[in-house]
This record gives structure tokens, sequence and C-alpha cells, in this order.
């Protein structure tokens, strides 16, 4: 299922409402995360986050940064995911301008500008290898939190499994249970998938 990242130039109060308002909303690894009720626009009239209704009048207000448009509702990229590429993206850049700077030294003979933007780019990838560990240890935590939910969730059916209960009564409750139970365990699954796959990107970044 296709994705399109929102444009902030074609963000017009009236296209708004008829792309955003009433539209299912959930995250890239299938949880339903409800749906847009409001819309909230800069002075320029252009969207800037979106209102999500998550049921029991809880109101969650989404920047437009966490947004992407699929063919069937809206799709809220996490804060984690979001905050990642965007480390990644600096990260790669300055090690590019880094390699650059060093091959334009080598062909100059007057080599104190060089001197002086390099220490500058080699001491903005300092600062970025530092930001990259506080996102690791983030996403190590939010690692923790989807293992403690899929041990729950599967302690849930194992006690269904092994519990004192009639054979009939017990293949209704598990047939029951697994159903809802079994989707969460697949979007907990998705996320850490994801985020285990992003932790090794980081750990080669620098």
């Amino acid at each position: 299922m296709g994705t399109a990242k929102v444009e902030m130039s074609s963000s017009l109060p009236e296209y708004a409402l008829k792309t955003f308002l009433g539209k299912k909303v959930r995250d890239p690894y299938g949880r339903s995360l409800g749906a847009v009720i409001g819309l909230s626009l800069n002075d320029y009239g252009e969207i800037e986050a979106v209102n999500i209704d998550k049921g029991n009048n809880e109101i969650q207000r989404i920047p437009m940064q966490q947004l992407t448009l699929s063919s069937d509702g809206v799709i809220v990229i996490p804060k984690w995911k979001v905050e990642v590429e965007s480390i990644l993206k600096q990260i790669e850049s300055a090690q590019k301008r880094i390699v650059s700077l060093k091959l334009l030294m080598q062909r100059e003979t007057s080599k104190n500008l060089f001197d002086e933007l390099l220490v500058k780019q080699e001491r903005e990838l300092s600062d970025l290898k530092e930001k990259r560990n506080v996102v690791i240890s983030i996403l190590q935590a939010r690692c923790k939190e989807l293992d403690m939910q899929i041990d729950e969730l599967s302690k849930i059916l194992v006690e269904i499994k092994a519990g004192k209960w009639s054979k009939e009564f017990m293949n209704k409750a598990y047939e029951i249970t697994s159903k809802l139970i079994e989707p969460n365990l697949e979007f907990a699954s998705r996320e850490k998938r994801d985020l285990t796959g992003y932790l090794a990107n980081l750990a080669k970044a620098l």
C-alpha cells in the first residue's frame, strides 16, 4: 500500500478539509489511532498540524512532519522515526562535507581557511555523535517497552491454554482472545523489527 508525503505548498484550507477531515488514522505498523476531527493552520493558511480523536474524548495534536497519506487514510510516523531519519541524514551530510574538504585541501596551497572549516565540520560531527547516542538510548528503551508488551500478550494466550477450563470453553475462549491479541502482537513485532533496523543503521553511522 503506497503512501505519499504531505506537501505544505498545497495545504490550502479547502484542500486540507477534503484531504484530512474524517479520515481514519493509523501508524505504519497497523495500529488504529482514531480519526482526524480538526486542523490547525499557520498564519499563511498552511496546515501546521491535525487533531485526532483517539476515543474517550482524548484529542491528540500531530504535527505535519509526522504525517503521510495512504489510499485508505492518514499515517502517523512515530516521533522517534522522524528523529532517527533526520539525524542519519545530518550525519551523512556532515561526513560528505568533511571528505570533500580533505580532498580540496590536498589540491590547495593555502590551507588555513580549509583547516578552520574542517575543524568546524568535525566539531559538528562530534555533536551529532552525542545526539545519536541519546537517540539510541530512546530506541533501546522503546524496544524494552515492546518486549514487555509482547511478553504480556503472549502470557494471556498461554494462561487460557493452561487454564483449568473445559475443552469446549477453552477452545472458544482462545479463539476469541487470539483474534483480539494476535493483531496487537503483530503490530508490536513490526515496530520492534523496524527499531532494530534503525538501531543497526545508527551504530554504523559513526
